[in-house]
């Protein structure tokens, strides 16, 4: 209790250097409690399942995709080994209407062991209403949106409409699932339905997602393995005379997530992040409170005096970190709350889901880290000051350990800059990418009108704020469908392909390098980069092609355009020409694009109010790709800010613990003819000695994460020594700005006035 007492008494006495630690360690805890909780929530997938350790996802060939049944054959073949089995179809989100409220909810096509496989938790209707095709099961937040005044009991029966199209019965309500997911949805359609529009069957359509919970999954998922392909002769006869060779294995479901190389990075690196920031923070700490040494020596020469032991000592000063991190933790809990939308789009996921029950032990594993740092060093330091320090001036200036607590501040901040302009650079350069075709003022919408394409671009084109048309099947910003391509005898590529009316090459000014543009459905554009593939050196113009079982010519070569994000290659892309009733229209709008946009829709609305007829923007879900990167970017933009600040604290804290011991020799070096500028320099050329070597290793490190993180991308920046140094130049000269001015008082003051005070 005695402790305490002293412990209070001294942070009151000592308030503005204190005012200081708890500012630095509220940066280091906000940024690093915000980064190991984000890391601890990506490696926590599928943690709200029922014992997700049973649960493991079916690989066909390497792919999470498989055939429609193959969940119902493999529980039907091993009920020793399979205790629950299900199919799924993600169908990404949806358009929905209650009424004539409009909603876009995330839909999946499932059957009725979903719930049990999975052990979600249904409130209210029964799992057998799930066979019926116009049966929907609607999740509890989805619930709480629509039914006004009703209980979730008395929703069952409310009618919604998908596309105000096919009217849809709700007869279910389950309980909603964690944010910590890959499979997200809030409606569930049943599996009859689109099992009964011939989307099922052996042997194609391999386009769904199995997941299987097995009793003993340490014996059982490799005796299911090795018999699988065995089985499946059982359903397709004639699977090996084909030429197929099927190869199945099962990944444990919480190790779907972290099985994406992109994931995987992204932990690795604001883990680096989190502990840089921590350690920072930690020693930042050290620095500003052991600069209190020399002014505190001599009270804790009195209290040993007074009978203190070291061990007394030590853990008065630990007492001292425990309140001032008590401060800092208040501080961090409000700024969390205070700056909650700010940080839950840094995260992607809510507050409550970051900060979950089953992952509430980091941030008090990262708390516990910090106080053992930031308060064991100055305790020990402290704690050896001896007795006789009643009698005279305390003077040990222990460089010895103070330079590399600064080194490796100086380290991380020059790091963490370095590896801000790398992520800096790449989401300019996926922001500011050429396309190869014009993105701007283009809206697109699903429809079709008439039954001729000339129909639709009759109809457009009268529109008043419409300046283009052009007809397509596909949304080009999601890369159109995959296909493979025979371009002669044992050749065949990977690609891309669209059937689109002869308006949509010129409307989205997409170049053609070679020959002309398609005029009927028997003639393709393939880009530059399908002829590369197909190893055409002679002239491609003409070349004859088999797509869908009919014979096409080529009549021209594209420019290479993306119709990916640069996560992905440069894919050969074939545009095939149509005639037939366009499912999906592109518009380029007039300005003011918002306001046209606006318009656009209220027609639509009064022309099909039937229908569901939106257009949206492109450049918003081109951007919408790069969530991840923006989300990163901002991530690492607040680690810089946090790192930079604290680091600068720590220095000021170190020159002003040089001040005190150098403040004699500065007196006598003036009284023999230094000048103010001879002693800025004497700081400065003393702090360089540890800045510059931490200057070459922050940049080093920030290269070689900044190189890892680049992996994830196809296309990336071309990393520059320039951009690095012009990274270390700018936080040196930071940082002898910020020793010149800390030590401009004691380099102009009066020698007579320091000498006296010796």
């Amino acid at each position: 209790m005695r402790q305490f007492y002293y412990s209070i008494k001294t942070l009151t006495n000592e308030w503005k250097t204190n005012i200081i630690k708890i500012i630095s360690l509220t940066l280091g805890i906000f940024v690093g409690v915000l980064l190991f909780a984000c890391v601890a929530f990506q490696l926590n997938y599928y943690n709200f399942c029922h014992e997700p350790e049973q649960l493991y996802v079916t690989h066909m060939n390497n792919s999470s995709n498989v055939y429609g049944p193959l969940s119902a054959a493999i529980q039907e073949n091993f009920p020793a080994e399979v205790e629950e089995a299900t199919i799924l179809r993600d169908m990404g989100v949806n358009v929905f209407y209650n009424g004539d409220v409009r909603l876009t909810e995330a839909m999946i096509y499932a059957d009725e062991h979903l719930f049990s496989t999975l052990g979600l938790r249904i409130l209210v209707g029964s799992v057998k209403e799930l066979n019926r095709p116009d049966a929907l099961f609607i999740s509890r937040s989805l619930a709480e949106k629509i039914k006004e005044d009703s209980t979730l009991e008395e929703i069952r029966g409310k009618v919604l409409s998908i596309n105000r199209e096919t009217p849809m019965t709700i007869q279910g309500v389950f309980e909603d699932m964690g944010e910590n997911t890959d499979i997200d949805f809030d409606v569930i359609a049943p599996m009859n339905k689109l099992w009964n529009d011939n989307r099922a069957g052996w042997g194609y359509d391999a386009s769904y997602i199995s997941i299987i919970r097995f009793r003993n999954p340490s014996k059982d998922v490799k005796t299911v393995e090795a018999r699988l392909t065995d089985m499946l002769k059982k359903y397709m006869p004639d699977s090996t005379t084909k030429g197929k060779t099927y190869i199945f294995s099962f990944l444990p479901l919480q190790d779907f997530h972290t099985q994406n190389p992109t994931v995987r990075i992204m932990i690795l690196i604001m883990s680096v992040l989190g502990i840089s920031i921590l350690l920072i923070a930690a020693f930042d700490y050290v620095l500003i409170a052991v600069s209190s040494l020399a002014r505190r020596a001599k009270s804790i020469g009195v209290h040993k005096c007074c009978g203190a032991t070291d061990n007394g000592i030590f853990w008065m000063f630990l007492t001292e970190t425990a309140i001032i991190l008590f401060f800092s933790v208040l501080l961090t809990v409000l700024l969390m709350f205070q700056f909650r939308e700010f940080v839950e789009e840094v995260a992607g996921v809510h507050l409550s889901s970051l900060f979950a029950w089953q992952t509430l032990w980091v941030p008090l594993v990262v708390l516990l880290v910090m106080y053992v740092l930031a308060g064991a060093i100055p305790a020990g330091v402290f704690a050896s000051v001896p007795v006789t320090q009643v009698f005279h001036r305390y003077a040990e200036r222990k460089t010895s350990w103070k330079r590399p607590l600064l080194f490796i501040q100086f380290t991380g901040m020059i790091f963490i800059l370095g590896f801000l302009a790398v992520v800096f650079s790449q989401y300019r350069m996926a922001m500011n990418k050429d396309l190869g075709y014009n993105p701007e003022r283009v809206v697109m919408c699903w429809y079709k009108i008439g039954d001729k394409q000339q129909n639709a671009k009759s109809f457009f084109s009268n529109l008043p704020m419409v300046e283009a048309y052009g007809a397509g099947t596909q949304p080009i910003w999601k890369g159109w469908s995959g296909d493979s391509f025979k371009v002669e005898e044992g050749h065949t590529i990977i690609g891309r392909i669209e059937s689109i009316g002869s308006d949509f090459i010129p409307m989205m000014g997409i170049q053609i390098v070679r020959g002309k543009n398609i005029t009927s459905g028997e003639e393709v554009l393939v880009n530059e980069e399908f002829v590369r593939q197909a190893r055409w050196t002679d002239d491609p113009i003409g070349k004859q092609l088999f797509i869908w079982g009919r014979r096409v010519t080529v009549v021209g070569v594209m420019k290479d355009f993306s119709v990916q994000s640069i996560y992905y290659p440069q894919s050969p892309v074939l545009l095939k020409g149509s005639n037939s009733t366009p499912s999906f229209h592109y518009l380029r709008l007039k300005e003011p694009f918002d306001d046209n946009l606006q318009r656009l829709n209220e027609l639509m609305s009064e022309a099909f109010p039937t229908n569901d007829v939106v257009f949206y923007s492109l450049t918003k879900k081109l951007d919408s790709q790069y969530a991840d990167v923006t989300r990163f970017r901002n991530a690492v933009l607040l680690a810089s800010i946090s790192i930079f600040l604290i680091a600068l604290m720590g220095l000021l804290g170190y020159v002003e613990d040089e001040i005190r011991f150098c403040r004699k020799e500065i007196a006598i070096r003036k009284v023999n003819g230094a000048d103010t500028f001879d002693i800025l320099r004497l700081f400065s050329a003393n702090i360089l000695w540890t800045a510059i070597p931490a200057a070459f290793f922050g940049t080093v490190l920030a290269w070689l994460v900044g190189v890892k993180w680049l992996q994830q991308f196809s296309e990336t920046i071309q990393l520059s020594v320039w951009l690095f140094a012009g990274v270390a130049v700018f936080a040196l000269l930071v940082i002898l700005l910020c020793v010149i001015l800390k030590s401009w008082h004691i380099a102009n003051e009066n020698p007579v006035n320091s000498i006296k005070s010796e």
